[in-house]
């Protein structure tokens, strides 16, 4: 069965309605949760839900009540590349990598054990580009 996504509101509208136009499970942020919802609320109902977060928020890993809530409801986190200088359309070159990707994400959620976060990688150009998931905690 294919993963259930939920997109942190930190990637838009246009980010994760791309990723369904592309064939992936999506849930959004804002169908849920209001607009400025704290992570500490939503955390826990999301990861009860099975559903994989993804993200462009760093600090998540950091954060200490957050840590604590992805640990205690065995979350399943990948954050997305966020570069430095972005580029007009870049999170939608994210979201085609990404879907392009699924099979090697599918098989990194059925191998790996939660809770996780993981960060997703795109290595090389044009036409030889490798997907990469790095598990980064616990």
């Amino acid at each position: 069965m294919s993963p259930t996504y939920f997109c942190d509101r930190n990637l838009g509208r246009k980010f994760p309605l791309r990723l369904r136009e592309l064939g992936l499970t999506v849930e959004l942020h804002d169908d849920h949760f209001p607009q400025e919802e704290r992570d500490e609320i939503w955390i826990p109902r999301v990861s009860l839900q099975n559903w994989v977060i993804l993200t462009l928020d760093e600090r998540i890993r950091f954060n200490k009540v957050e840590k604590a809530l992805l640990l205690a409801y065995k979350a399943r986190v990948i954050l997305l590349p966020n570069p430095k200088e972005r580029t007009p359309g870049w999170l939608l070159q994210v979201a085609q990598e990404f879907a392009a990707a699924q099979a090697q994400v599918e098989r990194f959620l059925s191998k790996t054990p939660s809770p996780f976060v993981a960060r997703f990688e795109v290595k090389g150009k044009g036409g030889k580009k490798r997907y990469r998931l790095q598990r980064l905690l616990p």
